[in-house]
């Protein structure tokens, strides 16, 4: 503790003495008095924004434009950026295509009474043998994904992929059963079956679309944004092979195993470098963070051991390192239920300490090295002695009286303890001399000449 950090105690002055004993011991005095006593605990702090929110690319793709600057206000909302993906684009024809089959199965199957059983049951075999392990494929792709959003989204995907699959399966193999039973009425069941596939297909086409706007980067939140300058994010590199073995994405393919995940060659290639237009990304990569600057907090790591006296809505001052002149003042909003624990072996509790009051000139940045005094009490006491003259003996606190120069041994409670003075009760008055150097070669009933 620090007299820096203090309200300026009301404390009489220490009116110093000396008074030799017998043995020719030597110690000096000061009286008790009254006054305020401060208890505080201090240690090292870190400036936080009000809140950092941080901004990923929803899918792979290379950044086209970038429509903010570093240190720029946005609004949420605002664009930051837009995303070119030939994966998402491939989506989207492969889609408008299977539309335009479907148009054409609908209108072969309505204006001709042909039995079309082989074809779905060559339609049905095809599927049955080379969708089942690329939805295998694609659920442990998913779940190699490190982001838990960009994880469950694709995960979903994977899951709606799979009730489609089902939904198309079921409905060929009636329409199939229908057509070879039931002859007569094999252009009303293809007909069926060619409405669903192109619903399932317009399906496909409304999937491929919305995946479309997520070329564009939105701010999740207003503040302060700064663009990202690390590499990060996840990438589904490796499933260009496993799209290359089941049948490409062409024509004669099964579709765009990559992009049902966001990924293909953008998500699998993520530059390190500075985000600019231009740069490949990968889903789940940091575009930019955005910083809620309108106030600040102090993360104040305390000690295990003072930790247990400190609670919110204590008052808090704070200096910054950087504005040595100036005293931030605060209160504490949230003490961490769990310690972080140093690689020596100790425990410190992570401590949110709200700003309340910034000097008008000081101007504060994220990550300002600063100190924290918390106060854990104020005390007006009618026994203020100072904080030398305590003296830990058989268990309690104990102070010397000096009466006619012979010293007292008197029992103490310490109620708050300040930088160089502490508040006691005991069987102490204002005026009351007690010993302060060479407390500990005191003793009770000991003579000291004045």
């Amino acid at each position: 503790m620090s007299a820096r950090w203090l309200v300026p105690l009301l404390v009489a002055s220490l009116l110093a003495g000396s008074c030799t004993g017998e043995d020719g011991l030597t110690v000096e005095t000061a009286e008790v008095s009254s006054g305020e006593v401060v208890q505080t605990v201090a240690s090292v702090a870190t400036l936080e924004p009000a809140a950092r929110v941080a901004v990923t690319a929803p899918i792979g793709g290379e950044i086209a434009r970038l429509l903010v600057e570093d240190g720029q206000q946005v609004a949420a909302g605002d664009p930051i950026a837009e995303l070119t993906s030939e994966s998402v684009e491939l989506q989207i024809a492969q889609a408008e295509s299977a539309v335009r089959s479907a148009d054409a199965l609908a209108g072969a199957a309505g204006s001709a009474g042909f039995d079309l059983s082989p074809l779905l049951g060559a339609v049905r075999s095809q599927l049955e043998a080379t969708l089942p392990p690329v939805l295998d494929a694609l659920t442990e792709q998913a779940r190699a994904i490190e982001d838990d959003d960009l994880r469950a989204a694709a995960i979903d995907r994977v899951v709606e992929a799979r009730a489609s699959y089902a939904e198309a399966r079921d409905g060929l193999v009636a329409s199939e059963r229908e057509a070879a039973g039931q002859a007569q009425q094999a252009s009303a069941a293809q007909r069926a079956a060619a409405a669903a596939q192109r619903d399932q297909a317009e399906l496909a086409l409304e999937a491929a679309r919305g995946r479309g706007d997520e070329l564009i980067i939105s701010a999740p939140a207003s503040g302060v944004i700064e663009l990202g300058r690390a590499d990060g994010g996840g990438s589904t590199a490796g499933l260009g092979g496993l799209t290359d073995q089941l049948g490409g994405s062409g024509a004669g393919g099964i579709g765009d195993i990559e992009g049902l995940l966001g990924g293909g060659t953008a998500a699998a290639s993520t530059s390190a470098g500075p985000v600019a237009a231009g740069v490949t990304v990968g889903p789940g990569r940091t575009v930019a963070t955005i910083y809620d600057l309108s106030a600040f907090t102090a993360r104040v790591e305390v000690d295990e051991i003072d930790v247990v006296e400190v609670e919110p809505g204590q008052d808090v001052t704070v200096l910054v390192d950087a504005f040595p002149e100036a005293e931030l003042r605060g209160v504490v909003a949230h003490v961490a239920i769990a310690p972080v624990v140093a690689p020596t072996g100790g425990a410190s509790f992570p401590v949110t300490v709200r700003l309340t009051r910034v000097p008008p000139d000081v101007r504060l940045r994220v990550g300002l090295t600063a100190s924290a005094e918390i106060e854990l009490r104020r005390v007006e006491s009618d026994a203020t002695v100072p904080t030398a003259a305590l003296l830990r003996r058989g268990g309690q606190e104990v102070v010397f009286v000096v009466e006619g120069g012979v010293a007292r041994e008197v029992a103490v409670t310490v109620v708050a303890i300040g930088d160089q003075d502490a508040a006691v009760e005991g069987q102490l008055a204002p005026g009351d001399r007690v010993v302060t150097t060479g407390v500990d070669a005191v003793e009770d009933g000991q003579r000291l000449e004045g």
